[in-house]
């Protein structure tokens, strides 16, 4: 009897590791898309000239896909008229097995 109660409870002890394992796994992923949208978001910035248009339009693709996006540009020289945007992105990690969910973000410069 002693026997069947450790094999019952070492599978549980197991499916719970393994559950905790996959949703850290799902937010190391979670989080790596986000930093992929963010260098492809500057990229798409720089390749515009800063266009308001298109920060815009990133801005709204970031919200329908559950991110938050802050552009702020900024003239670093008036003269020449070279730009600066620096560029936060706001993403949730989240463990739901562990129901642990947090606000990150990523911040880059486009140039």
């Amino acid at each position: 009897m002693g026997q069947i109660m450790k094999a019952y409870l070492g599978i549980f002890f197991l499916l719970v590791t393994g559950m905790v394992g996959i949703g850290v796994v799902t937010a190391g992923i979670q989080s790596a898309n986000a930093r992929n949208y963010h260098a492809d978001v500057i990229s798409e910035i720089e390749c515009s000239n800063f266009n308001d248009a298109v920060v815009a339009s990133c801005k709204q693709q970031a919200q329908e896909a559950g991110y938050q996006l802050v552009v702020k540009t900024m003239d670093v020289n008036v003269q020449e008229h070279a730009k600066v945007a620096e560029v936060i992105l706001h993403y949730e990690y989240a463990i739901p097995v562990l129901n642990l969910v947090t606000d990150h973000q990523v911040r880059g410069f486009a140039k």
